[in-house]
């Protein structure tokens, strides 16, 4: 009788277990890539690059990444405004908001244009951090 209490309550927690972890994985991997823009907006190129998966960093070396990243000055702010992970915990999606301040021909002052970005996010392991996928 006391197993069959015993995993009535882990089958009645397990969800909420479960569903906290997402929360945690959600608000993690929102300031992971909120950490990764600002480096990129501040022209820490080499900070950046370390929130990108293993496998892009194998196959991209970081002086060819630095070389071919446009947008460095013209990217004058971001905000992540969400997080979404799969019930698995392993991918998320990331909605960002990125302002890009371009001077016009005509205008005396810059023009300031805002996008939604959607990123996506992978943790490779049980240990692995959240890593940007580069599309």
């Amino acid at each position: 009788m006391q197993s069959k209490q015993t995993f009535m309550v882990l089958a009645l927690c397990l969800p909420v277990l479960l569903s906290a972890c997402n929360l945690s994985a959600e608000s993690t991997v929102a300031a992971s890539a909120q950490q990764r823009w600002d480096s990129l907006i501040a022209g820490d190129t080499e900070q950046a690059y370390h929130y990108y998966t293993d496998a892009f960093q194998q196959s991209t070396p970081y002086a060819h990444f630095k070389n071919k990243l446009h947008g460095i000055g013209l990217w004058s702010h971001a905000k992540v405004d969400k997080a979404e992970c799969e019930p698995s915990g392993k991918r998320c999606t990331v909605a960002v908001d990125v302002t890009v301040t371009m001077k016009m021909r005509g205008l005396s002052k810059p023009v300031d244009t805002t996008d939604r970005v959607s990123e996506t996010w992978v943790k490779d392991g049980w240990f692995s951090d959240w890593r940007y996928v580069k599309q």
